[in-house]
């Protein structure tokens, strides 16, 4: 646990704002869930489970932290100045546009949200983060070679949002050969 907390105060140096909190029992059922599940014992079953050893800590390792650089102005410009100075485009139907949808964003420590109607605020990102997201929910660690619909409704539960979400995700799984189902 120590090396745990040494790593994180030196991350923690890095960032402008860093905040931890402990989340409660009644909110993490899941993982208070799946804690349960790995005492029980599973001799009942016969199919086999595989288990893969990991040859060393995740702590002794290396920590990679990359910070996005965004390419400014972006699609979210507009909406910040909006909320934060009252700002509107010149043209008259972007000036518009930006009125009607300012509502549904707010910002938080500097980060532009968008509100979302059952769920919690979901996370504004740029045209370069957001390439990153899809790669890493479709080919990444996730993993997850399936629809586009599958691949952007993950990504919003994530709590990421950018207006070309669904097109964005389309245009990566039309490439990806893994994807394409072959007929018979």
């Amino acid at each position: 646990m120590q090396k745990y907390l040494k790593l994180l105060k030196e991350t923690a140096e890095k960032f402008k704002h860093f905040e931890l909190a402990q989340v409660s029992r009644s909110q993490n059922k899941k993982a208070d869930a799946l804690s349960k599940l790995a005492a029980l014992t599973f001799s009942h079953f016969q199919k086999q489970v595989w288990v893969e050893e990991v040859p060393s800590k995740v702590i002794d390792g290396s920590l990679v932290v990359a910070a996005i650089e965004e390419e400014c102005p972006n699609w979210m410009s507009p909406i910040i100045e909006n909320l934060r100075n009252n700002i509107l485009p010149e043209n008259k139907d972007d000036a518009r546009l930006v009125r009607i949808r300012s509502p549904m964003y707010t910002i938080e420590n500097g980060i532009l949200y968008r509100k979302s109607y059952y769920g919690p605020l979901m996370r504004c990102v740029g045209p370069a983060e957001a390439e990153v997201i899809i790669e890493e929910v479709h080919s990444g660690s996730c993993a997850l070679h399936s629809g586009y619909k599958t691949i952007a409704s993950k990504i919003m539960r994530m709590g990421y949002f950018w207006p070309t979400l669904y097109r964005d995700v389309a245009k990566i799984v039309k490439r990806c050969k893994s994807c394409q189902r072959h007929a018979p």
